[in-house]
């Protein structure tokens, strides 16, 4: 490994004892600490640290994702549920239809796809082992977890752990705002191609109603920092109130925060590098964990891993979407603002534009 300070097979890293030393350890196995990985591993002996006993599960968040997914990895046949050509949009008062002869997005099964995200690793991945803190030295990083009270040291930590992230938390970081995503999951067959969207202020002051057709299953969902699923059975009555259902719950980080550390950086859920429009963030993340593994071999290869050198990643990160992330925090003050007449006027806006312009992680590109 030409350039870089390895620490394989060393227990302590200048001083800073653990039960074994790393270059590189990734805090959290969601998609943007596998991809993280699957790139820092080429060059870097690298440790992954999850909670969960078991890589996608809980399942807390939906699988609706763009194909610039495509540009970062081959998604297998079999995670993949159905396929999107286009939405439907409800208001109050109207709906309209966008649609595309070929798709635009995919439904995935988020645990198998995660799953096969860590296949082919060859990097030691811990699950079940919940950091509990970290220990920044000059010299290195020491990352602690439970159970058995386990410490491991490192050169760098990348806090890919989502939106409670503890790596985050060290540093008295705290996202702007967090909002809740709740999913119900029927059993429904459904490979329409369209996913259907509500937006009414009088329900919703934030946030919007949704159904995806999953293929052999429906979903159904909401978002906004109020959501509960009475609120979700009550809207989808007779599909949900009184049925039985899988249920889905997630956090969702939103807003722009501080990102680099000394010798450490955020990725991910953990960085609020997710849309604030629709709290996905699967694509941000690997767009993130690109930048951050080059950031990380550079700081690796000058031996200088302090706050000021790391700070490039920030830069960077928010060259490609920080824009993106700007304008979704200005559309969601603005959602909250406007009233039902207001959202008809968006609609004719997004009517004009057509769905050939519309990009579902860069949709405020075509509004200039």
């Amino acid at each position: 490994m030409k350039g870089v300070e390895s620490v394989e097979n060393v227990k302590s890293v200048n001083g800073m004892k653990g039960s074994r030393a790393y270059d590189v350890i990734v805090v959290g196995a969601g998609p943007a600490g596998l991809y993280s990985t699957r790139l820092l591993e080429k060059r870097f002996n690298v440790l992954v640290l999850e909670e969960d006993k078991e890589i996608g599960k809980p399942i807390q968040c939906s699988g609706l994702v763009s194909k610039n997914l495509d540009n970062f990895v081959k998604v297998d046949g079999d995670c993949i549920e159905n396929e999107i050509k286009g939405a439907i949009f409800h208001s109050k008062n109207s709906e309209f239809r966008l649609e595309k002869s070929a798709s635009i997005a995919r439904v995935i099964d988020r645990n198998r796809f995660d799953s096969s995200l860590a296949r082919g690793l060859k990097s030691n991945i811990l699950t079940g082992t919940m950091v509990t803190g970290i220990e920044i030295g000059e010299d290195g990083v020491k990352v602690k977890a439970e159970p058995g009270g386990k410490e491991f040291v490192s050169r760098m930590v990348l806090g890919c752990d989502g939106p409670n992230s503890i790596v985050r938390n060290h540093f008295g970081v705290r996202p702007a705002e967090i909002i809740r995503g709740l999913i119900a999951i029927t059993k429904e067959k459904d490979s329409s191609g369209l996913v259907e969207l509500w937006f009414d202020k009088e329900l919703l002051d934030d946030g919007f109603f949704w159904k995806i057709p999953r293929g052999e299953s429906v979903e159904y969902g909401m978002l906004s920092k109020d959501a509960d699923f009475a609120k979700l059975e009550k809207f989808f009555t007779p599909k949900l109130k009184g049925k039985s259902y899988e249920r889905r719950a997630g956090m969702i980080p939103i807003g722009i925060q501080k990102t680099y550390f000394p010798r450490t950086l955020l990725v991910g859920d953990s960085a609020c590098q997710v849309k604030p429009w629709s709290g996905g963030g699967v694509v941000y993340g690997m767009i993130c964990a690109g930048i951050a593994s080059d950031v990380v071999s550079k700081a690796f290869g000058s031996k200088d891993f302090s706050e000021d050198f790391l700070k490039q990643y920030e830069d960077r990160w928010k060259k490609e979407i920080g824009r993106s992330i700007t304008m979704g925090l200005m559309f969601r003050e603005f959602l909250k603002d406007i009233d039902n007449q207001g959202i008809e006027k968006i609609f004719d806006k997004i009517k004009k534009k057509g769905i050939d312009n519309l990009n579902m992680d860069f949709p405020f590109a075509s509004f200039q």
